[in-house]
């Protein structure tokens, strides 16, 4: 089973993908998908909100310590001078990339959530915003370079269903997830054909 060391988590992600009954994703799925879930403390405090499962399925993996609350402060109550710099000026260039994002308001929760990323090297942002990967890809990664392991790689609902696919997870919670997340029925298939596994119930 591929696990990524670590992977930052936005608010539309764990709000689509942490709603449904059927399937814990965030308790049961993302521990697999990564060794260790961080959450920026803007999003965990303003902007993951409702409903409330979502908010108490995160408390039981911060109970597990298997998520943690990160901002520019943990940074710094580390020592870490160069991750706070670097935090500081991916902020800035973030901030100014995009002519519709507010300080604490619109964008800022990705603002922020990638800025860690940056400087404390997180392969993966967890994220379901459309377009996002070109904005990393632009900004923050290294052109040149599309393998090294400084550069930063968006999951979105469809890239974590592809991962439960080629891990051994069944057909039946794939759909389930698809569909709670609010995806295009008729795309499911297309990405999950009925029949990819042995172990994989339709």
């Amino acid at each position: 089973m591929k696990k990524y060391r670590a992977a930052i988590l936005d608010a539309d992600f764990a709000i689509k993908v942490g709603t449904t009954s059927v399937i814990n994703v965030i308790g049961d799925v993302l521990p697999l998908f990564c060794e260790k879930l961080y959450i920026h403390r803007h999003v965990f405090e303003n902007e993951i909100l409702f409903p409330p499962l979502v908010k108490y399925r995160i408390q039981e993996l911060l109970n597990r310590n298997l998520v943690e609350i990160v901002d520019r402060e943990s940074i710094e109550q580390k020592g870490d001078l160069l991750a706070v710099a670097v935090y500081d000026s991916t902020v800035e260039l973030l901030r100014t990339a995009d002519e519709i994002t507010r300080s604490g308001g619109k964008n800022w929760g990705e603002v922020v959530s990638l800025s860690l990323a940056k400087a404390l090297n997180f392969p993966v942002f967890l994220s379901d915003e459309a377009g996002l990967q070109k904005l990393v890809d632009d900004y923050l990664n290294l052109g040149d370079k599309p393998h090294d392991e400084r550069n930063i790689q968006v999951v979105r609902v469809d890239g974590l269903v592809v991962w439960m696919r080629d891990n051994g997870f069944s057909r039946k919670h794939g759909k389930v997830l698809w569909s709670a997340a609010g995806k295009p029925r008729d795309m499911f298939d297309q990405i999950w054909s009925p029949g990819v596994h042995l172990n994989s119930d339709t």
